[in-house]
């Protein structure tokens, strides 16, 4: 009875665990295939950072086909994800392709290539939330441009801001809620409109104001720290050994006291 009991708990044991074993095995897998994605395109971007754009435009050529193999089965990542990241690339392999492109937007093209891919890699912190600092920087010299009444100078750092915020907007459009970029999106037509300029400067500064309010909001959110779901698996299976551990103990110990009391009244006979 004894050894059909330990059979029994290590049985249950092992059922308990088999489905986190075999999550840690997808995830491992998925993490190296994510890993080597994620260097292919930082590659890139330190060779378009060196002015080594052809060499830079073979490894993003390199990149799409083990991206287009590696996503394959794959139901760790959505359909959005992938046409979002297929886009960065085309975009970026356009670009390098081009004469006519500034250094700083081939650049910022596989950057935004970079961000996307670690998105849809990082479950914590990606990489895109790096970008806050001089992205917040930008919108402030909108504001205070705004509040100077220099217009040829908001013209210019506006341009440098939607710059850097369609750098991130596709991460962004990967981790975020999709009706906070929506009223982001409402703020910036608001800004752009031609009436904008021609409203008492107090109304524009306070929608900058509201504006700048929901950037950061977008930026918190990612800081937010969410428990790792795989973590519950863990949890789970170290609470279902304890408990098979502490019935066993329990059970043993019952019957010892069971025999105990048995003998007992086996000698008082």
């Amino acid at each position: 009875m004894k050894k059909r009991m330990i059979v029994m708990a290590v049985f249950v044991v092992m059922i308990v665990a088999l489905p986190y074993w075999a999550l840690a095995d997808h995830q491992a897998e998925h993490t190296d295939k994510w890993d080597d994605l994620n260097k292919l395109t930082d590659t890139a971007l330190q060779l378009s950072k060196q002015n080594r754009f052809e060499e830079s435009r073979k490894l993003i050529d390199y990149f799409q086909r083990e991206f287009e193999e590696s996503v394959k089965g794959d139901g760790g990542i959505s359909a959005t994800d992938i046409r979002t990241i297929s886009a960065s690339q085309q975009t970026a392999a356009k670009m390098l392709q081009e004469n006519g492109i500034t250094h700083d937007e081939k650049v910022r093209a596989l950057i935004q290539l970079r961000l996307v891919v670690d998105a849809a890699a990082s479950e914590h912190q990606p990489l895109w939330s790096s970008m806050e600092e001089p992205v917040m920087s930008a919108f402030s010299q909108v504001k205070g441009d705004v509040e100077s009444g220099d217009h040829q100078s908001f013209q210019q750092n506006w341009a440098e801001f939607v710059s850097l915020y369609e750098t991130v907007y596709p991460s962004m459009m990967m981790d975020l809620d999709s009706e906070q970029l929506k009223r982001m999106d409402a703020h910036r037509s608001v800004v752009e409109d031609a009436i904008f300029t021609q409203i008492p400067v107090e109304s524009q500064v306070n929608q900058l104001a509201l504006m700048e309010e929901e950037l950061q909001d977008l930026f918190n959110r990612v800081k937010e720290d969410e428990a790792d779901p795989s973590l519950w698996w863990v949890m789970i299976s170290t609470g279902s050994i304890i408990f098979m551990s502490l019935t066993y103990t329990g059970w043993r110990k019952y019957r010892g006291e069971k025999e105990k009391m048995n003998r007992e009244r086996d000698m008082n006979k």
